[in-house]
């Protein structure tokens, strides 16, 4: 029998450690695989395959920091940078070619406009991913402060 295979698609510093946590968590318990993924949007007018470094500099530095982050908590992890025209659909083509059972994503609530816009990696993966999707609401920085009451 195969081991139980996770994905853990990282976006943004802020909530690298949150994202991480939740998964070395389900991986303590499941023993699966894990592979932390972060996904380099690049414009539809431009290859993807462009010789511009810069463009994969974001990912570089979360993914070293999800490397340190499970060296420092005794969690074997792999890790992939992907280049795409949509997260969603290179989310949810990794995790068909790997046979992924879980997909772990995180997830910003906004208002308004900014939701039908920023809300279309996390709906798409729902709708077309192979395998089970789990979404941690995020806290926005401004939840995530201390509050000033609580000792």
């Amino acid at each position: 029998m195969s081991r139980t295979k996770l994905i853990v698609a990282l976006k943004d510093a802020e909530h690298v450690d949150d994202l991480l946590k939740l998964a070395f968590h389900l991986t303590r318990v499941t023993e699966a695989e894990l592979t932390a993924m972060y996904v380099t949007e690049v414009g539809p007018g431009l290859p993807l395959d462009i010789d511009a470094e810069v463009l994969d500099q974001a990912g570089k530095e979360i993914l070293s920091r999800a490397c340190q982050i499970a060296a420092q908590n005794s969690v074997p992890i792999a890790t992939k940078l992907l280049r795409a025209h949509h997260a969603g659909r290179a989310l949810v083509s990794e995790a068909t070619d790997q046979k992924i059972d879980l997909l772990i994503m995180g997830y910003h609530r906004r208002q308004g406009l900014a939701e039908m816009l920023f809300g279309s990696t996390v709906r798409y993966v729902a709708r077309h991913a192979p395998c089970r999707v789990l979404v941690e609401v995020l806290p926005t920085t401004l939840h995530k402060a201390p509050l000033p009451w609580v000792a």
